[in-house]
């Protein structure tokens, strides 16, 4: 028979299925992102991944290569090696994101890393804080007591005035102290000019060393009983002294001493007489016992005798509708002159001392 040309021989269809196979699977050994430059989200990080190329296919029945983890056809490749492929995927990914979130903690917070890559949002119960325990060992300390907030202070006993001790004196030096107090009636016209009608010396202990009344050579126009106590018939009787003889003897018993009264400008006025200024211990010119004006806050004026007497000593004198006593005034004086002596011997002294530092320039 003739010999018929006939067709190469071609291979069946199982073996071109098996060789496709065998190349797809060569290429999924090597898998590509399914973009290039392909971003991967982790938490707060944009981490791009960069595009590796392929070898180009010649097999025009070849697929491409799959854009997922999980669009494998059971098709192209067995069930067993999808499974085992997309585990290896699955593993890489998480390695990574692991590192990525340890790399923001310890950016954050140095001291601690997460394992997990992901938060746990679920709060733990947090534990109820604890008071510290009170000590109970005891201070040592003296100085520092437990006092109690709601405690009372303790009542102190009320404050007590302090009590001054004047240093003594001698017999001898009381009998260097003389207060003196004269009282006045009105002459000339109207009775304005002052006339001397009693006068009134008493010691140290307040016993009346002279006391008497004085006749007036002029005729009297005011005898101001309401004040100084004196009638007509007080200045005409026998044991009157006339002004010379007055003077002279009040002059005699007031040398050498130390003259204390209030108001004494006007009492030795009145005598004609003198006395040193260092040796006069005058109540109504000694600045503490004075007051300011009314009239102008810098000028100090006398407070009257009474009131001193009163305020200091918590004596009464000169009562309302009585007449003044000389011997009383005397000896409210010298009282207050006690009272205050050591201060008021110390400011004496530095004037003293100044007026000599003065003249001796």
């Amino acid at each position: 028979s003739d010999a018929t040309a006939m067709p190469p021989p071609t291979a069946p269809p199982a073996t071109l299925e098996k060789k496709t196979n065998n190349r797809n699977r060569r290429r999924r050994s090597r898998p590509t992102p399914k973009n290039k430059n392909s971003n991967i989200k982790t938490e707060g990080i944009n981490i791009t991944k960069p595009h590796h190329p392929t070898r180009s296919d010649d097999v025009s029945t070849a697929s491409t290569a799959p854009s997922s983890d999980d669009s494998f056809s059971s098709d192209s490749c067995s069930s067993p090696q999808r499974k085992r492929f997309q585990n290896s995927r699955r593993s890489a990914t998480a390695t990574k994101n692991s590192d990525i979130n340890n790399a923001n903690s310890h950016k954050h917070h140095p001291s601690s890393a997460s394992s997990s890559p992901k938060k746990n949002n679920k709060k733990s119960p947090s534990k109820k804080s604890t008071p510290p325990k009170k000590s109970t060992s005891k201070n040592t300390n003296s100085c520092n007591k437990k006092t109690s907030p709601k405690s009372k202070p303790s009542k102190q006993p009320p404050h007590k005035p302090a009590t001054i001790t004047l240093p003594q004196i001698t017999p001898e030096e009381k009998s260097q102290y003389v207060a003196l107090d004269a009282e006045m009636v009105g002459i000339g016209p109207f009775g304005h000019i002052s006339a001397l009608a009693r006068v009134s010396l008493v010691n140290w202990e307040g016993e009346v060393l002279f006391d008497t009344m004085v006749r007036v050579p002029e005729p009297v126009t005011d005898y101001r009983t309401f004040v100084s106590g004196i009638t007509p018939q007080d200045l005409e009787g026998p044991d009157v002294l006339t002004f010379e003889e007055c003077r002279s003897r009040v002059e005699e018993m007031i040398r050498g001493k130390i003259l204390v009264g209030h108001g004494l400008k006007n009492d030795l006025r009145v005598l004609n007489l003198s006395h040193p200024w260092y040796d006069v211990r005058d109540t109504a010119k000694y600045e503490p016992f004075m007051k300011h004006s009314t009239e102008d806050e810098t000028v100090l004026v006398a407070k009257k005798l009474k009131v001193l007497a009163k305020d200091k000593l918590g004596m009464a004198i000169q009562e309302e509708g009585m007449s003044h006593c000389p011997v009383e005034d005397a000896v409210a004086a010298m009282e207050l002159y006690k009272k205050h002596r050591v201060k008021w011997e110390k400011s004496v002294e530095w004037k003293m001392e100044r007026t000599e530092q003065i003249v001796g320039q």
